[in-house]
C-alpha cells in the first residue's frame, strides 16, 4: 500500500494497494489488513469507565462546536483516513468510546481508498478547504530535506511547515510519547502531529519448521548462512519475498537491513542519511559494497522466481509454510494471522555482521493525526487525541493494528507483540541510515530508479563496485 503525496523529493519505502502506507514518494508501508471483532466492544467498556476531562484547545471553535456549558466538547468532529481496515475499525471504536464519553460530540469519520489516489486527492481537498478538524498522513513530515524548499518538499512537509496544522505544544498527552516520535513531527520547537506507531522490517520465521530442524534464531551473518544452508540441504525454502507487482524495492527487507548491520554502525555522528546527504560519506564507501555483495549471497536462498511471485502473496504464503522465513515489514502478520490463526510466527533482525550487536531491525514511524489550524473544532479535536492517548484505549489500538507503541510504556498483548518478541518497537530509524532520494534528479537518485541496480546486482548483471559507482554519479544531495 503506497502512500506518495507525490512528492519531489522521496524514498523508497514498502507496499502498494489501497491499503497502506509509502514516504515521500517511496513504496508504501501498509498497516495492515486484517480485523479484530472484539474491539469496539473492550474500548466502548475502557472509554465508559474514564474520567471526564478534556484536552485544551488551541484555536477558534467555529460553527461546528467547541466547549459546552461544563467545559466539555461538544459540536461535530470529522476525522478523515483512508481504508485500511485494522486502523479505520480501530479508529471506529475509539469514536464510539469518546462519543459515549462526551455525548455532545458527534464524530464523523470520512476515509477514501488507496493513499496514493483518492486519499491523496481528499487530504489535499480538505487540507485546503479547512473541511476536517484531524487528518491522518501514512508517515510523518520529518525529516526535512537538507535544504528545503517548496520544490523539494512533499505537500505534508510544506504544510507542516507553512502553518497549516496547529501545534500541539502544552497538550497534556505529549508525555505520553517518545522523544523520536515527537521529533518527527517537530519543526522550530513546534509540535505538528501524533505519531500513532512504528513498524519494523526484518525475518519472520516459522517456530515449527525451525523445531523440526533444530534451529534457533541467528545473531549473526556466519551462523545465518549456516541457518539457509541447513534448511536448503533438507529441501525447504530457506526465504520467501515477492517482488511480482511491486518491482525490487522490496529487496528493502534485505537491503536496509544489511546497511543497518555494516554500514551504519561506522556512520559519521550515528546518523548515515546526515553524512551522505553532506557528503561526508559516499556511496562507493567500501561497506555498501559489502552489503550488496552479501544481499547477492542471501538471495540464493529464496524462492524460485522470487521476482515473478505477487507481493500480495507473501503473507498467506509464507502462513501455509511455503518457506521457513519471510522478510518483510511487521504490518503483514495481522494477514498472516488471518491466514493461519494457528501459525506460530517469531522475528529476528536479518543479521548482516558478525557482530551481533550491529545486527537492528529497520523501524519507521507511521500513521500520523494532524489537527488542521483551520479546524472548526479544535477543542474536540484535541479532546480526542488526549482520550486516544490514555494507555488503555492506546493498547487497544496496538493490539488491533499490530503497529508497534510510540509510547514511553505500556502492555501489549497482540498477536503482532507476541511475535516479535523483545523486538517489539525496537530497530534503527530509517531517517537516520537512508537519505531522501528525489523524483527528478539522474536516473539512480530518484524513488523508482533506485532498487534496480540491487537487483542487478544480485542477478549478477553489474558488479556491487559498479553499483556504487553509478549510485555516485548521479546522486545530488537534497
Amino acid at each position: 500500500m503506497p502512500v506518495r503525496l507525490s512528492s519531489p523529493r522521496t524514498r523508497p519505502w514498502s507496499r502498494p494497494w489501497s491499503r497502506p502506507v509509502k514516504r515521500r514518494g517511496r513504496r508504501p508501508r501498509p498497516i495492515q489488513r486484517c480485523v479484530a471483532g472484539s474491539l469496539a466492544v473492550a474500548i466502548t467498556m475502557v472509554g465508559a469507565a474514564c474520567s471526564s476531562g478534556s484536552g485544551g484547545s488551541s484555536g477558534s471553535s467555529g460553527s461546528s462546536g467547541g466547549s459546552g456549558s461544563n467545559g466539555s466538547p461538544s459540536g461535530t468532529l470529522k476525522i478523515i483516513t483512508w481504508v485500511n481496515p485494522p486502523a479505520v475499525q480501530a479508529i471506529t471504536a475509539i469514536d464510539k468510546a469518546f462519543m459515549a464519553k462526551y455525548p455532545g460530540v458527534k464524530v464523523s469519520l470520512q476515509t477514501a481508498a488507496n493513499v496514493n489516489g483518492p486519499y491523496e486527492t481528499l487530504l489535499q481537498q480538505t487540507v485546503d478547504s479547512g473541511t476536517a478538524d484531524i487528518v491522518t498522513s501514512p508517515l510523518p513530515f520529518q525529516a526535512l530535506p537538507l535544504h528545503p524548499t517548496r520544490q523539494n518538499m512533499t505537500p505534508l512537509q510544506f504544510w507542516s511547515t507553512s502553518g497549516a496544522f496547529a501545534p500541539l505544544n502544552g497538550q497534556s498527552f505529549l508525555s505520553a510519547y517518545t522523544p523520536s516520535a515527537l521529533a518527527a513531527e517537530t519543526y522550530q520547537g513546534k509540535i505538528y502531529g501524533l505519531v500513532s506507531g512504528t513498524y519494523q522490517e526484518g525475518v519472520f520465521y516459522n517456530k515449527q519448521i525451525f523445531a523440526r530442524y533444530h534451529l534457533t534464531p541467528p545473531a549473526t551473518y556466519t551462523q545465518f548462512l549456516s541457518l539457509l544452508q541447513t534448511l536448503k540441504s533438507k529441501g525447504v525454502t530457506p526465504m520467501y519475498v515477492g517482488l511480482g507487482n511491486v518491482g525490487p524495492v522490496y529487496l528493502q527487507f534485505i537491503y536496509y537491513e544489511l546497511m543497518i548491520s555494516l554500514w551504519y554502525p561506522n556512520a559519521p555522528g550515528g546518523n548515515l542519511a546526515q553524512a551522505l546527504e553532506t557528503g561526508s560519506v559516499k556511496w562507493t564507501d567500501p561497506m555498501f559494497v559489502k552489503a550488496m555483495n552479501e544481499e547477492k549471497t542471501l538471495a540464493q536462498y529464496l524462492e524460485p522466481n522470487y521476482t515473478g511471485v505477487p507481493w500480495e502473496n507473501m503473507p498467506g504464503d509464507f502462513a501455509k509454510g511455503s518457506a521457513a522465513m519471510l522478510v518483510d515489514g511487521s504490518w503483514d502478520l495481522p494477514a498472516i494471522q488471518t491466514a493461519n490463526p494457528s501459525a506460530q510466527v517469531g522475528f529476528f533482525p536479518l543479521p548482516g555482521s558478525d557482530v551481533a550487536a550491529d545486527n537492528q531491525p529497520e523501524v519507521g514511524d507511521n500513521l500520523t493525526f494532524e489537527v488542521l489550524r483551520s479546524s472548526h473544532n479544535q477543542a474536540a479535536a484535541m479532546a480526542w487525541l488526549k482520550f486516544f492517548s490514555q494507555p488503555s484505549i492506546y493498547a487497544q489500538y496496538v493490539n488491533t493494528t499490530g503497529i508497534s507503541s510510540s509510547q514511553n510504556g505500556g502492555t501489549f498483548n497482540g498477536y503482532a507483540a507476541k511475535a516479535m518478541g523483545q523486538w517489539f518497537g525496537k530497530g534503527v530509524n530509517l531517517n537516520v541510515f537512508y537519505p531522501t532520494l528525489s523524483s527528478n534528479n539522474a536516473y539512480y537518485d530518484t524513488q523508482t530508479n533506485w532498487p534496480d541496480l540491487q537487483l542487478d546486482v544480485v542477478q549478477g548483471k553489474k558488479t556491487a563496485q559498479q553499483a556504487a559507482q553509478l549510485y555516485q554519479q548521479d546522486w545530488t544531495a537534497p
